[in-house]
């Protein structure tokens, strides 16, 4: 195996069993060693730990199970669905998975964590496959998994497709020794990049992230292992806070919470939970005092604890603490445009358009950025270039990426009226009328119908400058033409 370091605060230790999984040397790879239990024999080879064919053959399996071409059930995945299955529901992959974990993912996980378990102590609580493609393989959030131990097996060649790859909070790039240049590559960026047949086992509370896939289609396994007799106390009591938030039990969740906390004040998993359960409560100050202890004392690099607290600071129009909690998560996670949008709403507030401006910009430039954020992103810049030759590629960027989405598309319109091209203004307030219909969207239906009224009259009167005055049935079938008869009467029936 190789192993790889994590760079984390000396005050930070993972939810359970810190000391014997060992918080600075957690993240393992596999580079061809591996001893499998029928022969009880170690081999030192150059190979992967699963075949290019048997992983082919799970790819194959999937397949064959939903039928080539057809469509794969959506997972969870962070703030996204992947396409994907859980092995259980797959038969001939689930008998696979089980001889699998049993001849050689055990015992290479027991090798690592020696004084944790041994092979026969592990069972694997939930394990899945995903099917990343560049229309389900998003970026995912910076997040922690469920479970002490997490694996994941790559099934197919980094040749297949592009982006993708692991991101790890901390991940020293020159502690691993990866001679035989086959395994995995940490890039400059603190990310993982898994060849064919090898895996990666870590502890579930090292905090990552998944790039984006971009061409071509990426296919993974991944799982949690548990130990048999060994009680996760801290990861239980935070997911009963979380479940009883769920149902609206927030000072039950809030106590739960506190249980963790008080288990093991120095794992940060608990912190954004109870400061959020906190809020519910109305106790905003107990909620500030949670994160900015999390933030300076237990681990400041924590960027999930760091933008809950700078969302609250810009709640709280405290725009400089706001922006600081911001560039802390920025320099954690380089790609986070969460943390670049609360920057520009900051800077904006604080009347500063170039701050405003120069976020915006990063935020469309920044790699796997999803297409809403984008767009949202597109439709600001828009704004901010309201007059300018710019301003209406801007809103036709946003459109691009989002056809359906009502504020780039009512933002045209503005824009061509305030060029006094009518008739672009009226095709463009009229196809935000629909979209707002279409999203029950009453209060951007009423003022798209009535900037589709007043260009629609602009427009008439341009075109009768040199010729005679419109009759009045002449009038209404021109209006009638240029706005829709359905969208006018629509206006007059709300004017009554």
């Amino acid at each position: 195996m190789v192993t790889y370091g994590i760079d984390v605060p000396s005050s930070w230790k993972l939810p359970d069993f810190s000391e014997q999984l060992d918080p600075r040397r957690m993240i393992f790879v596999t580079r061809g060693h591996q001893q499998s239990e029928e022969s009880n024999q170690s081999e030192s080879q150059s190979t992967p730990l699963f075949s290019a064919e048997e992983c082919q053959s799970v790819i194959d399996m999937a397949h064959n199970h939903y039928g080539e071409g057809a469509d794969w059930p959506r997972l969870p995945s962070g703030e996204y669905d992947v396409a994907g299955l859980w092995i259980r529901d797959v038969p001939a992959i689930h008998k696979w998975f089980q001889h699998a974990v049993r001849t050689k993912l055990f015992p290479l996980v027991a090798r690592q964590f020696p004084h944790f378990c041994r092979p026969s102590e592990l069972v694997v609580d939930n394990a899945y496959m995903f099917r990343y493609t560049p229309e389900t393989g998003r970026r995912t959030g910076v997040h922690t998994d469920s479970g002490c131990l997490t694996f994941t097996i790559a099934l197919n060649s980094n040749e297949d497709y592009e982006g993708g790859g692991t991101w790890f909070q901390g991940l020293t790039p020159d502690s691993g020794d990866s001679a035989d240049g086959t395994n995995a590559t940490c890039t400059s960026s603190s990310s993982l990049e898994l060849g064919q047949g090898h895996v990666t086992v870590r502890p579930g509370g090292v905090r990552h992230a998944g790039h984006a896939i971009t061409r071509g289609v990426r296919y993974i396994i991944g799982g949690f292992c548990m130990h048999r007799h060994k009680v996760e106390t801290v990861r239980m009591l935070i997911g009963e806070g979380n479940a009883r938030a769920k149902r609206g039990d927030y000072q039950g969740a809030k106590t739960a919470l506190e249980a963790a906390i008080a288990f093991n004040p120095h794992f940060d998993g608990a912190y954004t939970h109870l400061a959020d359960v906190c809020q519910k409560l109305q106790q905003q100050d107990k909620a500030r005092q949670v994160l900015e202890h999390c933030h300076r004392h237990v681990n400041p690099s924590n960027g999930e604890v760091a933008f809950s607290l700078g969302a609250l600071y810009l709640r709280e129009q405290d725009y400089d603490n706001a922006k600081s909690c911001m560039e802390a998560c920025l320099e954690v996670d380089p790609w986070d445009t969460d943390a670049m949008s609360v920057l520009a709403q900051a800077a904006a507030a604080q009347g500063n358009r170039g701050e405003e401006e120069s976020w915006y910009r990063r935020m469309v430039d920044t790699p796997g950025i999803d297409k809403e954020t984008a767009a949202s992103a597109y439709c600001n810049l828009g704004v901010l270039k309201e007059g300018q030759p710019e301003e209406i590629g801007l809103y036709e960027k946003a459109l691009e990426l989002l056809p359906a989405n009502f504020q780039p598309r009512y933002s045209l319109g503005s824009a061509h009226a305030g060029q006094k091209d009518w008739k672009q203004a009226a095709e463009s307030f009229r196809m935000a009328v629909s979209l707002a219909t279409l999203d029950e969207n009453l209060e951007g239906k009423s003022q798209a119908l009535a900037s589709l009224y007043r260009v629609a009259l602009l427009l008439i009167q341009s075109e009768r400058q040199n010729g005679s005055a419109l009759q009045n049935q002449e009038m209404m079938e021109r209006l009638y033409n240029v706005m829709g008869k359905e969208n006018y009467e629509r206006l007059a029936a709300s004017r009554r």
